[in-house]
């Protein structure tokens, strides 16, 4: 085998690997089987992604799922040391739940601790954008600490808008004259 075939097929089982964790966080947030959709990262949704990380968003598309009560994002943000995956849960726009799901980072393992991620629990939005709550970084961990925080923007941010727009196709969007 080559060096590049080998790479390759690390590559594939990093990527599988990281979606089964994303499909088990997904199933265990409902209590009936429940398919996730892709969001493709274009027009509107990519430039939320490049408003709130401050780049354009690490994959094609965002993986999600959700019924009348709540939503659940799977995200990605760079770290230092490379991507991390998170999935939010969020409930009448408030974060439920935050979970790592998987991270290359060498010094950023504490994001994946209950202290730090107890931070985000009932975390909402102020003015649209900002997160209501302060969230107190990981020394050493700066750059994770930082993309978790993004990725809680955006999970709150991509729900409003997906929200919004489940409202205005079912007329509920609508100002009555």
């Amino acid at each position: 085998m080559t060096a590049f075939t080998v790479a390759c097929l690390a590559a594939s089982l990093e990527l599988m690997a990281g979606e089964d964790s994303a499909g088990r966080f997904i199933a265990a947030q409902f209590q009936a089987p429940l398919a996730p959709s892709r969001l493709p990262v274009t027009g509107e949704v990519s430039r939320l992604c490049a408003d709130v990380l401050g780049r354009s968003y690490a994959r094609e598309s965002i993986l999600h799922a959700g019924d009348a009560e709540k939503t659940v994002w799977i995200l990605s943000a760079q770290g230092k040391h490379g991507l991390i995956d998170a999935g939010f849960v969020v409930k009448d726009g408030r974060l439920r739940e935050t979970r790592v799901l998987d991270d290359r980072e060498q010094r950023g393992r504490p994001i994946r601790g209950q202290r730090f991620l107890r931070q985000f629990e009932d975390v909402g939005l102020r003015d649209g954008i900002r997160l209501d709550r302060r969230i107190d970084g990981i020394t050493g961990a700066t750059v994770s600490s930082d993309a978790m925080e993004k990725m809680a923007r955006l999970a709150l941010r991509l729900d409003a808008l997906v929200q919004g727009e489940r409202e205005r196709a079912d007329g509920r969007g609508r100002v009555e004259e």
